[in-house]
């Protein structure tokens, strides 16, 4: 469970020609705890937040990647969407994603991706890769190839937490 998701992230880095770092760490859950064992700001980190769409008589979901300090708008976003939005429930990320709560990475999961561009602000970023022991340390600039490789969409999706 989430080593498939940490290797297609390296394979989408590393046919970009993307630097990136490889982080081993305690368990975590929360962006403040990812921080805190990477000892970095909560503003470096990206988290990837697995959102359930319900539109038409279909469910989707998608992956709403931001900065670990802000919060994700699902009001503005359900109506930039045109549908009903909730946070996805650990069974749901776990079965759409193949990744645990804490663990799931902006990228590698196959489901469409939207990111806030103030994601960028910071020269570097980490993300957890997959598992709750494993983050990617890579340039906002290595990051943004990587989402524009994949088609990952651009979104006002940020409020302040």
């Amino acid at each position: 469970m989430g080593e498939e998701q940490f290797n297609e992230i390296k394979r989408v880095l590393d046919s970009l020609s993307v630097a990136y770092e490889v982080i081993e760490h305690e368990a975590v859950r929360t962006s403040e705890e990812a921080a805190a064992v990477r000892g970095t700001r909560l503003s470096q980190g990206v988290k990837a937040m697995v959102i359930r769409i319900k539109a038409g008589g279909k469910k989707v979901f998608l992956v709403a990647a931001l900065p670990a300090d802000r919060r994700v708008d699902l009001a503005k976003l359900a109506e930039r969407l045109k549908g009903e939005l909730k946070l996805a429930r650990p069974e749901e990320i776990l079965e759409v994603t193949g990744c645990e709560v804490g663990g799931v990475p902006p990228l590698g999961h196959g489901l469409p991706i939207l990111f806030d561009s103030s994601i960028f602000a910071e020269p570097e970023v980490e993300f957890n890769a997959g598992l709750k022991t494993r983050s990617i340390k890579v340039s906002s600039e290595g990051l943004r190839k990587a989402f524009e490789s994949i088609g990952a969409a651009e979104f006002d999706l940020a409020s302040s937490s």
